[in-house]
């Protein structure tokens, strides 16, 4: 079976003259695009800020299937919370899993491919690791808490969580700005590429400051701010390096900027950005050394989630108005949903967090492609559990999974609802 990367596709690039934006600065920590078939173009400024969990060649490939031999794993564990020997910890939680595997049907190849997927303790949280005839097929990183500790054996993998873990997590690209510079972090969605440095460099045609030692608010300041225009170039230097954001943002498809250094200068950035990508979300204020966001990482996380948390609610609210009418843009229930998913007409899917107490309810099937989620009675297809088979289905058709706590509002009682890309077809 195949393996590999998914590839990511490229936005167009983005233009940064548009009208200006202020910045925003986050006083403090969280408490905790859809394509263009969307019905209004406003509607599809919450859905670029998730992320999606693209599936590589591995798990596109994979043909679910009832014998043994077919079975994939997919197994959770968490990081030990003890520091002392947190290896050996570790170690002994995948070897637990691989002998579970085994215990639930897996083959010995599948079974011992967990603990190849689960590598060593690089984050603090939940690794993920799916398998199926003897090969891995993903491994991801959760926040603690996004999954419980589980190891499932059956015709699909289990990918609910991992895939709602991934809409609180879409690409990014962090801005360290002092007045000796600007560094870029382009941060693709996921944990499988590393983050890539960008220097913003010089502006052309700029000349070297003959005042070096004059307040950063007249070497990037706005002019009904500081007055004229500075030698250094001032409201160009902003314009210039927000192109250069503008750049970076669109190779790794973001749609969320992050800053942190000298809020002036974030916030002369900020209002070159084109609507689609700005305001700048200030994460921390003062110095910046090393032209890294590493030490960043609890600031990052609580912006990603309050800016995700915030689109999540906005792609609530639009499901829930837009699931009346008679060419409604949203449906609701499993029935529902999975006539939509046949048709591959799902945007975001949106399920309960309870949903698997629905799963006796019916039987469900995978038919003759991936997006074919069959509900009840008898026919060809693959018998798969509920939750499963929707979010492959979603999967296969390039759509955002979000979890939602409860089934109040745009679920109404369901354990499923789903935007659709256009009308009801």
């Amino acid at each position: 079976m195949a393996g590999g990367r998914p590839d990511v596709d490229r936005p167009p690039r983005l233009s940064p003259r548009v009208p200006r934006l202020s910045s925003r600065v986050l006083l403090c920590p969280p408490p905790a695009g859809c394509d263009g078939n969307m019905p209004s173009a406003p509607n599809a400024r919450p859905l670029l800020r998730l992320g999606r969990l693209e599936l590589g060649p591995g798990l596109r490939a994979l043909q679910p299937g009832s014998a043994a031999s077919a079975l994939v794993v997919t197994a959770a564990v968490e990081v030990p919370e003890s520091v002392s020997e947190r290896p050996y910890a570790w170690d002994v939680a995948w070897a637990d899993a691989v002998r579970e595997a085994g215990r639930l049907g897996a083959d010995r190849r599948t079974a011992q491919a967990l603990a190849a997927g689960a590598g060593p303790i690089l984050a603090d949280g939940t690794r993920v690791v799916v398998a199926a005839h003897g090969e891995v097929l993903l491994a991801r990183w959760l926040p603690r808490g996004a999954a419980v500790g589980s190891v499932r054996a059956g015709p699909l993998p289990h990918l609910r969580e991992v895939a709602a873990a991934a809409a609180r997590r879409p690409a990014y690209v962090t801005v360290l700005a002092d007045r000796e510079g600007a560094v870029l972090i382009a941060h693709a969605a996921g944990d499988e590429h590393p983050a890539r440095r960008v220097p913003v460099g010089l502006r052309p045609g700029s000349q070297r400051d003959p005042h070096p030692d004059r307040p950063p608010a007249q070497h990037h300041g706005e002019r009904h701010v500081t007055g004229p225009e500075p030698e250094t170039g001032g409201e160009r230097n902003a314009e210039f390096v927000a192109g250069r954001v503008s750049e970076v943002a669109a190779s790794v498809a973001a749609h969320i900027v992050l800053g942190a250094g000298d809020q002036h200068i974030l916030d002369a950035v900020s209002g070159h950005l084109p609507g689609s990508l700005g305001p700048v979300t200030i994460i921390s204020s003062g110095p910046v050394s090393g032209g890294s966001d590493d030490r960043l990482g609890a600031e990052i996380g609580a912006a990603l989630d309050e800016i995700t948390a915030e689109a999540i609610a906005a792609v609530a609210d639009l499901a829930a108005s837009s699931a009346a009418g008679p060419e409604p843009a949203a449906v609701r229930g499993v029935e529902a949903v999975a006539e939509q998913l046949a048709g591959r007409q799902v945007a975001v899917l949106l399920v309960a967090a309870d949903i698997s107490r629905d799963a006796a309810d019916s039987s469900y099937r995978i038919g003759s492609h991936p997006a074919q989620f069959l509900v009840g009675g008898s026919g060809t297809g693959i018998q798969v559990p509920l939750e499963d088979g929707l979010t492959w289905a979603a999967l296969h058709q390039d759509a955002i999974v979000v979890q939602l706590p409860d089934r109040t509002g745009p679920l109404a009682g369901q354990p499923v609802a789903a935007l659709l890309r256009r009308g009801r077809v």
